[in-house]
């Protein structure tokens, strides 16, 4: 349920598209480096925004690099990581634990049990290091798991619990900018969860899984004003924030770019904004 705060790149200019695939390099090349060549599967656009974000914000010292990629081997790449390259990672890793024990309690995945299982592994650490942020993941799933297990037509409750997912993520450390980092995710995480039960929509009907849309009595073509809602909220954080670089490229993603998936699928949306 995550990876939709991405880019359109093609709309990008060059330069924002050299800096954009540097962050998410250097974040894969982290994730690599620090976890296993596995874990970089984990890889979600979500987290690179937050690189971008928390950089603008606290300007940490940054460095640069050309490497080889495996995934392509024949052109060489350049990565850009810094201090929140780190802990974009570290939070990759928790909130994909948590995602694979999803998907293999709602759909039975294998792949995704075993996946959990490794990843598991990896967390003991992460938990102690950052008991805030995994208090409040392991809360928002356990609310979701219940809202979902019982079918519950409280999806008011559900959609919040995305938000307390993600929310603590955004918060690296306790300063001025916290509660308006926490403020600016929890509504990123609820557009995430809505854009999610569109996008699954058919799947989920088909397969008999839960989908707020059910409840909510709306088809996933009928949801982009909804989600400008806690979109909306967010823009308007976003712009109070005292940003020094990437605004543009960040601008894009928030006001355009998070909706490229829904665009594609749903093809005619796009000119009605």
């Amino acid at each position: 349920m995550f990876g939709y705060i991405g880019c359109a790149k093609e709309q990008l200019s060059e330069e924002e598209q050299k800096r954009y695939q540097s962050i998410y390099c250097g974040l894969c090349r982290n994730l690599k480096e620090r976890y296993g060549q596995v874990e970089r599967l984990c890889l979600s656009y979500d987290m690179a925004f937050l690189i971008l974000l928390l950089s603008s914000l606290y300007e940490p010292e940054e460095k640069s690099g050309r490497f080889r990629c495996s995934v392509h081997p024949l052109s060489g790449k350049e990565e850009t990581g810094n201090r929140f390259t780190d802990y974009a990672a570290d939070m990759t890793i928790i909130l994909s634990y948590y995602k694979c024990r999803d998907d293999w309690k709602d759909e039975g995945k294998h792949l995704q049990r075993w996946y959990a299982g490794m990843l598991e592994k990896k967390c003991g650490e992460l938990k102690k290091q950052y008991p805030r942020q995994w208090k409040d993941v392991a809360e928002g799933t356990a609310g979701l798991e219940e809202v979902e297990k019982k079918a519950a037509r409280d999806f008011d409750r559900a959609i919040n619990c995305s938000g307390k997912m993600l929310s603590e993520l955004f918060v690296c450390e306790e300063d001025f900018w916290s509660d308006s980092l926490r403020t600016l995710a929890y509504e990123i995480g609820r557009f995430i969860y809505l854009m999610d039960a569109a996008m699954d929509y058919e799947k989920d009907g088909k397969k008999g899984s839960y989908n707020p849309l059910f409840y909510m009595g709306k088809k996933p073509e009928e949801m982009k004003e909804i989600m400008e809602i806690p979109l909306g909220n967010a823009m308007r954080i976003f712009e109070k924030l005292p940003l020094v670089q990437d605004v543009s490229l960040m601008r894009h993603i928030l006001y355009g770019g998070v909706w490229q998936q829904y665009y594609a699928k749903f093809p005619g949306k796009e000119q009605k904004r």
